[in-house]
């Protein structure tokens, strides 16, 4: 029964307050960033196809904060941790600001040149149908790229990585852990269409589209970033490194910042387990020096 009720669907519904409020924390920023770049488009006159692009750019501006979401999602889905939202969010924000910039970049051209590509070759499909199999396999390139996306925030917020490495091991799990890949992409393609299907039925329904607006800028980031993480978390613990459950290497005193932070770290490093490869320190698995090899690893180095 305790399994039961520490269960990701479980806790989802007995702990949805505090994931509401981690989810308005991240939506406020991108409903702001978002009004912003779509009055922007307007008053440049631009076309619909080029106002994509403008738009789109509230992905950049928003991303870091979603670097907070997840690591609540991470904190009450996975880890089973009650944690105060406010601390956890924007300590990740402020920790993970620039290297979510770059992933809010990555998944604004993919955002982007999917969209050119798939009107272009399209349109082309119409008069010949060899651009219909073209078609085919760059919808498939986007969905392997979207698969590898939603991999991304949570090894960048969980390990210190460089970017080649999160984006490696990303793509990589994507076909290492097939099962749970196919499974997340297909909860984010339902929640998806879900929320697509609202819009366009409230489209010209005045109040009702602008609450309905409200609700998905709400409910969406938080649902999509919930399912997403739950499904892959254990795939990633599995292949990259725990970083909670019984073969982690927590952190004993609760993260500082400043003097006391460094000194959390100095502890952690000094009682992690000698043949851990990575070690729990302030939220985030960091590599540990001081790991001694064993012998399979010594094994596979001949």
């Amino acid at each position: 029964m305790d399994k039961i009720k520490q269960s990701s669907f479980v806790r989802f519904f007995t702990k949805l307050p505090q994931l509401l409020l981690g989810g308005i924390l991240f939506s406020v920023p991108l409903a702001v960033f978002l009004g912003i770049f779509v009055l922007i488009g307007r008053l440049t006159g631009l076309n619909n196809i080029f106002l994509l692009a403008i738009w789109s750019l509230a992905i950049i501006s928003a991303m870091p904060f979603y670097a907070g979401l997840v690591m609540v999602v991470r904190k009450y889905s996975v880890e089973k941790e009650d944690a105060n939202v406010f601390h956890v969010f924007f300590e990740s924000v402020k920790e993970n600001f620039k290297a979510f910039l770059f992933h809010g970049f990555i998944l604004y051209l993919i955002t982007v040149c999917a969209f050119f590509a798939v009107i272009y070759y399209y349109s082309l499909a119409q008069t010949d149908i060899v651009f219909g199999s073209v078609l085919t396999l760059y919808l498939i390139f986007i969905i392997l790229l979207i698969a590898t996306m939603c991999y991304v925030p949570l090894i960048s917020v969980t390990y210190e990585l460089r970017y080649r490495d999160v984006y490696k091991n990303s793509f990589l799990l994507v076909f290492g852990k097939i099962l749970r890949s196919l499974a997340a992409m297909v909860l984010l393609a339902v929640v998806s269409f879900a929320a697509f299907l609202a819009l366009l039925f409230t489209f010209d329904k005045g109040v009702w589209f602008a609450v309905v607006i409200v609700l998905v800028l709400l409910l969406y980031p938080l649902l999509s970033c919930y399912i997403v993480n739950s499904v892959l978390a254990k795939g990633v613990q599995e292949t990259v490194g725990y970083f909670t459950g019984k073969n982690a290497q927590p952190l004993a005193v609760a993260p500082g910042s400043g003097a006391d932070s460094a000194a959390q770290e100095v502890k952690a490093l000094e009682n992690a387990d000698s043949s851990s490869d990575y070690v729990f320190v302030n939220g985030k698995m960091i590599k540990n020096p001081d790991k001694k090899p064993t012998d399979s690893d010594r094994g596979s180095s001949i």
